[in-house]
């Protein structure tokens, strides 16, 4: 499905058109149209052109999706000449006549918004990066006053939230989630309630999340493909001592990483490195997930930060070794890079410190927010989930405005 973008009412009338030839004889046109009052030009390929054809026999409607299956999109993207190229009466379409004899009809505005390369559109205005100092605590809503709408905006905004007035209890808190969001299932289930002193009822796997030492900043679920969209807590027994959940806004690191240091920033965009889980003895002859390599800062094509995985403790093997020189570069600007990041994620100008209490439920955007935990005395009982980022992501995006909705 192809996103269907409003037209552009600062687009009048198509002008005028020329043959381009860019691969090959007469394979592209370069369309000149009135904007703004001015003339403004594109060079549109006939491939794209057929391509995007929204007549009933090339687009469904009902269903919002292409017809074609492009297995002779090429040779069907033919004009036999200029003769076959019109304007309507208004000289709001462009009209062409295919060399199959399909005519299609494109509106300039719609094909134009459609088409026209982004020019940076950035997430500043919706996302809030922030600090110790910028944020000063987790935002929290009472339940009482959670919506949809407050629950997406805060989540979208900050990357992390508190519910509280929850009971505590694990039925409480899973009851919550399912009210929201869809759960993410992996191979450690669907819910969990788990603590440092598993019982036949809880849950034990070989992770440091299930002692009491302490954790640093890290992305859950490094070593899964599809990387678990939004971490659920809920602490039903707190500890004694310690214990407390810590959060680093790792977009807001790397923003300073890219400042100070352009260089690391652009090594971990571009240098891929996996992750594992391994269970059992040989390690991995029980559960063992291995991820595909994937860089440790993804960005899209305009500059906005999509996912941070920083996992320090779930690194596979780093395959670098050979004998060649610049191999062993590389490996050694990844490792200055990654030393770099880490130290910026672990600066505590950088985290919130958070209590959780029985009542209060926090989520964490695991694309974007690093959680950590301090160590611990005594028995300390949690329960929580992921929940899918990508059904967060369809019901958060009615509640913002504009282009900023493709972003999301």
């Amino acid at each position: 499905m192809f996103v269907q973008r409003r037209l552009s009412s600062s687009i009048t009338r198509v002008i005028g058109w020329n043959f381009k030839n860019i691969r090959s004889k007469n394979d592209s046109l370069e369309v000149t149209f009135e904007e703004d009052g001015k003339p403004s030009k594109l060079i549109m390929p006939l491939a794209w052109l057929r391509d995007h054809c929204t007549s009933k026999t090339h687009y469904h409607y009902p269903t919002n999706q292409r017809k074609s299956n492009c297995t002779d999109l090429m040779n069907l993207s033919r004009i036999e000449g200029s003769d076959k190229i019109s304007m309507d009466q208004n000289q709001k379409s462009l009209i062409i006549d295919w060399i199959d004899g399909h005519r299609s009809v494109f509106e300039i505005g719609d094909v134009v918004g459609k088409g026209r390369k982004k020019k940076g559109e950035k997430m500043d205005g919706v996302l809030k990066l922030w600090d110790s100092k910028t944020l000063g605590g987790v935002p929290r809503i009472e339940k009482s006053n959670l919506s949809l709408q407050s629950f997406s905006e805060n989540l979208v905004k900050y990357g992390v939230l508190i519910i509280d007035g929850i009971e505590g209890t694990a039925e409480a808190t899973e009851k919550l989630c399912q009210s929201l969001v869809p759960v993410h299932d992996t191979f450690f289930g669907q819910f969990w309630v788990f603590s440092n002193s598993a019982t036949e009822d809880e849950p034990a796997y070989e992770d440091t999340a299930y002692g009491n030492e302490e954790i640093g900043p890290h992305t859950d679920g490094t070593y899964f493909n599809q990387t678990p969209g939004i971490q659920v807590f809920h602490c039903l027994t707190p500890a004694n001592v310690g214990g407390d959940t810590v959060v680093v806004d790792s977009f807001h690191c790397a923003q300073i990483l890219k400042n100070k240091h352009p260089e690391h920033f652009e090594t971990l965009c571009n240098t891929k490195i996996a992750h594992h889980y391994l269970e059992g003895s040989p390690p991995g002859s029980q559960i063992q997930s291995v991820s595909l390599e994937k860089p440790v800062i993804e960005m899209d094509s305009f500059g906005n930060i999509l996912q941070i995985r920083f996992n320090p403790y779930d690194r596979a093997p780093y395959s670098c070794l050979s004998s060649s020189e610049s191999s062993a570069s590389g490996a050694i600007k990844f490792y200055e890079a990654y030393q770099e990041f880490s130290r910026i994620c672990h600066d505590p100008l950088n985290a919130l410190t958070v209590s959780l209490r029985p009542g209060s439920v926090i989520f964490i955007d695991n694309f974007r927010v690093l959680h950590s935990r301090t160590a611990f005395q005594g028995y300390r009982k949690m329960c929580g989930c992921y929940l899918s980022r990508d059904n967060f992501m369809a019901k958060a995006r009615p509640f913002f405005d504009g282009n900023v909705k493709e972003f999301l």
